[in-house]
This record gives C-alpha cells, structure tokens and sequence, in this order.
C-alpha cells in the first residue's frame, strides 16, 4: 500500500509538470497550438472522468482519473480560459464562487452524494484553485517578495511534509491518494513561492 502513495504521489507530479510545462511552450511556439492544447485539455478531463465510470478498472485507476480529470479541468478553466478569455478565476473577486463550491463540495462529500473519481476531480480543482488564489493575491496586491510570502511558504511546507508523512501511514487507498495530491500540491505551491522569489527559474522566465 505504500507503493500507491509514491505511485499517485509520481504519477500526479508527471501529469501536472507535463501538462504545465506543455500549455507554457504551447503559448510561445504558436497561438494555434495553444488552442489545441487548450480545448484538449477540456476535453481530457471530461474524457478521464468518463472513462473512470467504466467497469473494469481497479480502484487505483479509477482514482488516478479522476486526479487527472480535475488537473486538466484546471488547466482549461484557470490556465487557458484565462488567457483567451481573461476568465481571471483565480482573483480575490471569485472567492464567494469558489466558497460556496467547496461547501458544497464538503457538504456532497460527507453525505456520499458523489462517485470517488467526481470526488476526486472536484477536490483537486478546488485545491489547486484555492492555493493558487492566495498566492496570486499576495503575488499581484502585495508584491513576490513581500513579508506574507514567506510564512505562506514555510507553512506549505510543513504541512507538505506532514501530509507526506501522514500518507504514507494510512491504508485506506482513497485517503492514502488523497494525501498523496495534497501533499503534491503544497509542495507544489512552495516551489511557486522560490520561482516568484527568483531564487531559481521558472518556465516563465526561460527562453
């Protein structure tokens, strides 16, 4: 059971390194590429939460799709609705929207009213939505370096670890996945924190 945590743990990072680092290169090479890349990514997302209902599959997979579906749904919604239609979701402004999605989120998750890889997608869009809407406030209405960014920083860090720590213990497989993306994800948000800091380079700042 280990395994699937450094499995969901890899797997995920994979997926979110190779899907960011496509939709950054895609917007420079070409802005025709950048729309295919784009509207796939919508379409990936409803495609992996399609296939996740199909029988057949362990629940490991099953998981790992619904991961991915609310990745990808993020890549469409908060990275190229964005910048093709300056759908700015992750402003100060959207916080009412997103509140009243993760209550309903928690509230549907802890009544067993959605499907594990809804879950899944849903729970992973809105972390990933809700950690980079912080730090894009702090980035754009404070400054990169100004003195909240770091304490933000340390504090991902911490719970990173100790989310890491926590998931690798636990053997329930959903909670275990579920730590894994969660832990990836403040780890994720610390290395945000060192690229908008510039103590080493981001993808935005190559080429």
């Amino acid at each position: 059971m280990k395994n699937n945590f450094w499995r969901t743990f890899l797997l995920t990072l994979a997926f979110f390194g190779g899907l960011y680092m496509l939709l950054v290169f895609s917007e420079r090479i070409s802005h025709d590429l950048y729309e295919v890349v784009g509207w796939s990514t919508g379409l990936i997302s409803v495609g992996a939460l399609m296939l996740a209902g199909r029988k057949g599959w362990s629940q490991f997979s099953v998981n790992m799709q619904g991961i991915i579906s609310g990745l990808f749904l993020w890549g469409f919604i908060g990275e190229f609705l964005e910048v093709k239609f300056g759908l700015l979701i992750a402003a100060s402004s959207f916080l009412p929207v997103l509140a009243v999605l993760v209550i309903l989120f928690v509230v549907a998750l802890r009544g067993k009213q959605l499907a594990i890889p809804t879950a899944f997608a849903a729970g992973h869009f809105l972390s990933i939505w809700g950690l980079h809407m912080w730090m894009i406030y702090q980035f754009e209405h404070l400054s990169k370096t100004h003195w909240s960014t770091y304490p933000s920083a340390g504090i991902a860090l911490l719970l990173g670890i100790a989310t890491l720590l926590k998931g690798r213990g636990s053997r329930n497989l959903d909670k275990k996945m579920a730590l894994a993306v969660t832990a990836l994800l403040l780890l994720w948000t610390v290395l945000e924190y060192v690229w908008g800091w510039r103590l080493i380079p981001g993808p935005y700042s190559m080429g």
